[in-house]
């Protein structure tokens, strides 16, 4: 009786020793975005001796030299390794019927028929994004320095932005870029790739709230949906059976 209550005992606290050891990593893995942006893998590669010259003994022919299979020895300029960010570009992605978006120079030009009201409801995007309203009225908005956290981001930026907008006939055209960008005390505005991110990031926000229903809904299957995956089944089912016969 006392050895079961002893082994009882110790495979506790073997669980619980491993259930906290397994919290920790939980949350590590929570707060550390890094895998979001970097490559995941062996990094030996950065170690990789430079290329010999290749030796041709007397008396062998080579093809001649074509640069299908160049291989540039120059040192790399750049980002490697875990300092190189694999996160794609943010595209504009316009969800109203004929409206139109492009990201150029670091603004995002929108043209939208007048019937949606983007523009009426660029505020209350903003305010529920807490990024406060410095100037507004019918040809412009400016905002406030706001702090704005990203889930791919250990480190929130600050910013604040600038919206223009010109009406011709019944449609709106709208401009969205950034006046401020930092990060802590790093003033990032001059970099490309962090203005596009967060001026489209905003960008697509106001999209989603002024999307309409039906692309909010996840649509059901209909009845055709439902025969149509009973077909596939039945197609497959009787090709399986043809296989077979094959075989015999």
């Amino acid at each position: 009786m006392f050895n079961k209550t002893l082994s009882k005992s110790n495979a506790i606290k073997k669980i619980a020793i491993l259930t906290t050891i397994v919290s920790v990593f939980l949350v590590g893995c929570g707060s550390d975005q890094n895998y979001k942006r970097e490559v995941d893998g062996n990094e030996d590669y950065l170690q990789s001796p430079a290329l010999k010259p290749l030796i041709i003994p007397q008396g062998v022919s080579v093809p001649a030299e074509t640069n299908d299979y160049y291989v540039d020895n120059n040192e790399v300029q750049g980002a490697l390794g875990k300092k190189l960010d694999i996160r794609p570009p943010v595209l504009p992605i316009p969800t109203i019927a004929d409206a139109f978006a492009d990201y150029s120079n670091g603004a995002v030009t929108f043209n939208t028929p007048l019937s949606d009201n983007v523009w009426g409801r660029i505020g209350n995007v903003l305010t529920n994004k807490n990024i406060p309203i410095k100037h507004s009225d019918n040809k412009s908005i400016t905002t406030d320095k706001a702090f704005i956290v990203r889930a791919d981001e250990d480190q929130s930026i600050e910013a604040s932005f600038v919206f223009n907008r010109e009406v011709l006939g019944q449609t709106e055209t709208i401009t969205l870029r950034l006046t401020s960008l930092t990060r802590g005390n790093e003033d990032i505005l001059s970099q490309p790739i962090e203005v596009q991110r967060y001026v489209v990031g905003l960008f697509n926000d106001i999209m989603d709230e002024v999307a309409p229903e039906s692309l909010r809904v996840v649509p059901r299957k209909t009845d055709n949906d439902e025969n149509s995956g009973a077909e596939q089944t039945e197609r497959s089912s009787l090709s399986q059976e043809l296989k077979e016969d094959l075989k015999n």
